[in-house]
Order: C-alpha cells, then structure tokens, then sequence
C-alpha cells in the first residue's frame, strides 16, 4: 500500500512540474499582452488628455490585475520621491520590486522605456510607448507560440518523467 501511494506522488510530482512550467509560459505570454495593452493606453491618455504621470500610474495600477497593475502601483508610489529621483530611476526599481517573469527583449523594451519616461516632450514619449508596445505585442506573439510548442512539450515530459521513475522505482 505505501509503494503505491508512493508511486502514485511520483507521477504526480513529476505532471506537476511539468504542468507548473507550462503554466508559466502562457503567464509570460499574458503579462506581455497586458504591458503592450498598458503602453497603448498610457500613449492615448498623454496624447489626447495631457494626463499626469502620477494619475496615469494609478489608472493603470487599477486597471491591469498581478503583476502589471502592481508595476504601476510600484511606480506610483515611487513617484513620491519624484523631485529626489528621476522617474527613470523610480521606474527601474518598480520594474525591480515587480515580479513580471520577463526575459529577454521584454524586459529590456521596458528598461529602455524608463530612460524616456519623464525626459521628453509629449510626442518623442508617445513614439517611444509605440515603439514599446510593438515590440511588447510582438514578444508576446512570440511568447505565447513558444508556449504552444513548449508547454506541450513540458506537460508530456512532467508526465513522462513522473511515469519512468515510478517503473525504475517499482
């Protein structure tokens, strides 16, 4: 009875993993939809109603559930040092304070973003949000075929794996 048991949470612990690693890459996928939604929107808001930075981290923040609404939160409250630290800075340690599980080129279009944030006029800031979400929605493509193939691939290894180790332990 105990073999059993044992051998039934070995398949499943190794179906859990691989599931879990699925799971993971269809929520990098979501993530990075949502931040390419969030750049459309923040480059709409600065261009036709002139909305405060400030404001605009908490509209976002409201809108956008875990973890993209908390990156906004995080700048949000950031932007409370404003006049000690450069929205660059403040936006850096909310993308650091937020776990997106981004990598790659997501991250790094989020990184270069910080450096125009605050710096330029209205129309260099919407080309930069545009630019932002076109390679957002484009590594979100990316990431959600990626997790087509892998996660597949994951969920019968998991399970495969969990299956051949209960046959070598038996």
């Amino acid at each position: 009875m105990i073999r059993l048991v044992g051998a039934l949470l070995t398949a499943v612990g190794g179906a859990y993993l691989g599931f879990t690693a699925a799971r993971r890459l269809k929520r990098r996928a979501a993530v990075l939809r949502q931040l390419a939604g969030a750049m459309e929107q923040m480059e709409r808001e600065i261009s036709f109603r002139l909305t405060p930075m400030p404001e605009l981290m908490e509209r976002l923040a409201a809108e956008y559930p875990p973890p993209v609404g908390e990156l906004f939160a995080n700048c949000r409250k950031g932007m409370d040092q404003l006049g000690e630290r450069s929205l660059a800075e403040i936006w850096r340690q909310a993308l650091a304070d937020t776990n997106l599980d981004l990598e790659g080129r997501g991250g790094a279009v989020l990184d270069e973003l910080g450096e125009v944030l605050g710096r330029f006029e209205e129309s260099g800031l919407r080309t930069a949000l545009a630019h932002a979400g076109a390679e957002l929605t484009r590594e979100g493509e990316l990431a959600r075929e990626d997790g087509e193939k892998r996660g597949r691939m994951y969920q019968v290894l998991g399970l495969a794996s969990g299956g051949l180790l209960v046959i070598l332990l038996l």
